[in-house]
Parts: C-alpha cells; structure tokens; sequence
C-alpha cells in the first residue's frame, strides 16, 4: 500500500564553520513551509541514428525555500552575519551571510518521520511583507530562499541527506551529529554500523 507525505516541523540549523557546527543545532519554531529544489543536469547523447545514453552531471543547483511566522534577531545574526544594537538590528552594506546546515521534519501517513536536512548554505535576506489587519488577523510570514552548495570536497562533497524512520538501521542521534557535527567523529557518524537490536 503507498504513503503519503505531509507537514512541515521541527525546524533546526547551525552556523557551519570549515565544515563543523561547533555551537551545535539551534531550534527555530513557526516553521509554516519548506520546498526543496534539486537540478542535476542531464544530457541525451545520440549515437546509431537515435538516443544512445544519457549522461549526468550530479548536482548542479540546490535550494531551499523556507517561511517562518518570525525570525528572530538571534536567528538573524546567525544566518545573515547583521549587528543588533540596543534591540535595533543592523544591516551593513556589506554584510556576509554565514554558512547554514538545516533539518525539518515531515512524516508520513502512519506518523513515520522523515528527517529532511541541507549540509552547507548560504540564506538571502526576508522582505518585509505585511498589511493592514481587517477583522480577522492573517499573519505574513519571514521568507527565505538557502542556496547550497557542497560540505566538504567540492567535487564529491555532500549536499542533502534525508533520514527515514522507516529504514532499517536509521539512527536519528547519528543523523543529526552528521548533519550538526561538532567534531571529525561526527563528521564521520554515518560510518559506525547501528547495532541490531536483540531479540
């Protein structure tokens, strides 16, 4: 029988820094929407008078658009590299977005989770986009679009990786320290066999 996939939740990042999250995983709640846009580039080479292979060139463009109901000025400093002063936040011409990993959740039609997360990006500045209120409150929402580029090598470096619940061995501990990883041990977290539960 299929599944179906559903909800958006559980919204985390980190400040990565030559390929370590060292403060760790932040928590940012209001998640609303996540989208997720892979290209790989592909290419049909003729041959015999007709298509004779197909050829790709991995990954070459991943983003990440996400809405929360508020990004804080904490969250701001992280992400975009702004100054806040006296509860005023600062927003230099010159400013230096920082490297972001991020995980959320989604889950399927039986409650199985599936962890989503993105290695290494950098995220664009949310407009401000609000209206008057007229009866009933509908709120706007802080808008974000991450670009992403490789964690690690930048010819085979890693880009996404997404945990299923539903897959044997999955270990959500070792997901995150590899999405999140502190230290080369973390890097590394995927490489250790989960053990198999006794019976």
């Amino acid at each position: 029988m299929g599944k179906a996939k559903f909800g958006a939740s559980n919204f985390y990042y980190g400040v990565v820094k030559d390929d370590l999250v060292a403060d760790g995983p932040k928590k940012m709640p209001g998640l609303t929407e996540a989208k997720m846009d892979l290209k790989n580039e592909m290419k049909a080479i003729a041959a015999d008078d007709g298509p004779y292979v197909t050829l790709s060139g991995g990954i070459s463009e991943a983003t990440l658009d996400i809405k929360l109901l508020d990004i804080t000025s904490d969250a701001r400093k992280d992400f975009f590299g702004i100054e806040v002063k006296n509860g005023v936040e600062l927003y230099n011409k010159n400013l230096k977005p920082n490297d972001i990993a991020i995980m959320f959740d989604t889950k399927m039609d039986d409650g199985t989770k599936i962890h989503v997360a993105m290695l290494k990006g950098k995220f664009s500045l949310p407009a401000v986009d609000t209206k008057t209120v007229d009866s009933t409150p509908d709120p706007s929402v802080d808008e974000t679009t991450g670009t992403f580029a490789p964690r690690g090598d930048s010819e085979d470096g890693m880009m996404v990786a997404i945990g299923r619940e539903d897959n044997t061995g999955f270990d959500l501990e070792k997901f995150k320290s590899f999405v999140f990883p502190k230290t080369a041990d973390d890097y590394n977290a995927l490489d250790t066999p989960t053990p198999t539960p006794k019976a």
